[in-house]
């Protein structure tokens, strides 16, 4: 009679094959694990990936949930200035999606072999669909013409910078790569870092603080209401990155070498600068910000990413240099995900699928 595990997720309780268990439960890695489909997640490995996929699942909201009426009698009373920035956050955030959400996230995506880890990647692309439709609920409550929007976002340059970065830094992977040889692991790690430690992590942010600013003033306050929940969305995808990042290393020490630890932090510092230019470009006053506090909250920002993948802090504020605005960005107030967790085998006792 074959040795049975019994594992128990919520009111159900599964019987699997120990050996077979055991089996596939060894071959579940990040990459160069055993290929196997998204519903055959037992026994689960990842477990932070599950709780990360319930916790966005539960927090799946719609932009109609936020009433816009106080905004739109609101807009019509903002000086032009504020108006032309608020168009020009609007913009950058809809040019953004060509880079956030880039065919370079899928094929990592593909690249992942753990199913638990396929799954939450999955969330991820749910979400982009929001995201656009954000958009669509901003631009109609306003009464704002999308393509003007655009055109002033793109007329700064800086989109034009950032999509140049990105090409510059990004490695050239495809679903067929060899993710076993040490340069293909790197530009795994690489790719995970830049797409979104360094651009949707810090790309952008002074035209969101922007948008914050004017919403304490209960000028915007219902774009700030969207603008924090998508925020929230965005953390969770630094999470699920910065985790499968710590999870890739811990599997794959060699690449971790001081020199690309070196290059990931370089490639960091390229992504302030970028913001910062854009900072000294914005006439960020007509909000009430100051450039010189937005620029070194840019570097609080990156510091802050930084750390969390264990690599070392460059800019070293004592403090944040807008605490207001780490509230709405969700940084350091307890809205995280739990720290990486690999589950061992006897041990599932809760709701996991």
């Amino acid at each position: 009679m074959a040795d049975i595990i019994k594992v128990t997720l919520g009111d159900r309780v599964f019987e699997l094959d120990r050996e077979k268990a055991e089996e596939g439960y060894a071959a579940k890695k990040v990459i160069n694990g055993r290929q196997s489909m998204f519903f055959n997640i037992l026994p689960l490995k990842y477990t932070w990936a599950y709780n990360l996929y319930k916790q966005m699942k539960n927090d799946h909201w719609e932009p109609a949930e936020v009433n816009l009426t106080q905004d739109a009698v609101a807009w019509k009373q903002l000086p032009a200035e504020a108006q032309k920035l608020v168009k020009m956050a609007l913009g950058s955030f809809a040019l953004s999606q060509n880079i956030f959400a880039s065919q370079g996230i899928y094929v990592l995506r593909d690249l992942v072999t753990a199913p638990e880890l396929k799954l939450v990647f999955g969330r991820y692309v749910h979400e982009e669909n929001t995201r656009s439709d954000v958009l669509v609920y901003l631009y109609g409550s306003l009464g704002l013409d999308p393509l003007e929007c655009q055109d002033l976002a793109s007329a700064s340059g800086h989109h034009r910078q950032v999509e140049e970065f990105a090409q510059q830094n990004i490695s050239q992977l495809t679903r067929n790569s060899d993710t076993k040889e040490l340069a293909n692991k790197q530009a795994f790690a690489r790719n995970l870092f830049l797409y979104n430690q360094c651009l949707e992590g810090t790309q952008f942010f002074s035209q969101w603080a922007c948008l914050f600013s004017l919403a304490s003033q209960n000028k915007l306050p219902g774009v700030g209401q969207i603008l924090s929940k998508l925020l929230q969305d965005v953390l969770y995808r630094i999470e699920l990155f910065n985790q499968l990042l710590k999870e890739l290393v811990s599997e794959n020490p060699e690449l971790w070498t001081e020199e690309f630890q070196a290059e990931l932090v370089d490639i960091m510092k390229q992504a302030v600068e970028l913001e910062q230019q854009l900072i000294s470009q914005l006439p960020v006053d007509k909000v009430g910000l100051q450039a010189e506090a937005l620029s070194q909250y840019i570097e609080h920002l990156a510091d802050e990413r930084l750390s969390a993948c264990g690599l070392a802090r460059q800019y070293f504020h004592h403090s944040s240099p807008l605490p207001w605005l780490d509230e709405q960005i969700h940084i350091n107030t307890g809205t995280r995900v739990a720290p990486v967790q690999t589950a061992v085998l006897d041990a599932f006792d809760d709701d996991d699928l």
